[in-house]
Formats: C-alpha cells, structure tokens, sequence
C-alpha cells in the first residue's frame, strides 16, 4: 500500500467516523433540547403557580389588614362604650348612696307631716308605710 492511498483510507475513515460522531452529537443536542425545553415548560409552570401563590398571599395579606383595622375600630368602640358604662355605673353609685343617707330622714319627715296631711298619710298607706300616732 503506497502511502497516498494509506493517507486517503485513512482520512476516509476519519471522515466516516467523524460523520459517524457527528451524527451522535446531533441526536445527544437534540435529545439535551427535547430535555430542555421539558424543563422550561416546567419552570414556566411552576413560575405561573409561584405568581397566582404571591397574588393569593396579597389578596389574603389585604384582607387580613382590613380585618385588623375593623378589629382596632371595634376595641376603641368597645373602651368608649365601657368608659361610658363606667361613668354610668359611678353616677349610680353616688345616688345609690345619697338615697340610703336621705331615705331614712325623709322618710322620717313625711311621716310626721302626714300627721297633719291626710293627703301625705294616704300617699304613704298606697306604698305600704303605716303611721302610728304616739
């Protein structure tokens, strides 16, 4: 075998099998690809879900704020409305105590005023009171 003829077998079989190499390399990108573009169109899906989560957690982070704002409104009505009870409860308190001092000595009073006043002994006979005279 002359050497130009080795030279030309020889670079004919590195021609087939780069070819040959060639042709794998096409079918391993294209199978990498086909890969690929499976893992983008998950990634993609998982971007949507991971955006419509983030609107859902907004909308439910809103709505919590609202609530809290509702909720601060409430209580502040709530004091209001037991500050008032409280002064209510104090007024009544204070009558409550006046009446037990009064009561007695006016009691006391029209009692022996309606030994001259018909009018006051029937009042009192009405509410249960008898007068006895002494």
């Amino acid at each position: 075998m002359k050497f130009p003829h080795a030279v030309s077998l020889a670079a004919t079989i590195l021609f087939v099998a780069f070819g040959i190499v060639s042709l794998l390399l096409d079918y391993s990108v294209r199978d990498l690809r086909i890969a690929v573009t499976g893992q983008e169109q998950q990634l993609h899906a998982v971007e949507a879900q991971i955006a419509t989560t983030t609107e859902a957690l907004q909308a439910i982070d809103e709505r919590r704020e609202a609530q809290e704002q509702a909720n601060d409104l409430l209580r502040r009505k709530m004091l209001e409305q037991q500050t008032t009870i409280q002064t209510q409860q104090e007024q009544i308190n204070r009558g409550t105590q006046i009446a037990q001092q009064l009561a007695p000595h006016l009691l006391h009073d029209i009692a022996e005023a309606s030994l001259k006043n018909a009018r006051l002994k029937a009042l009192l006979t009405n509410h249960g009171y008898t007068v006895q005279t002494k």
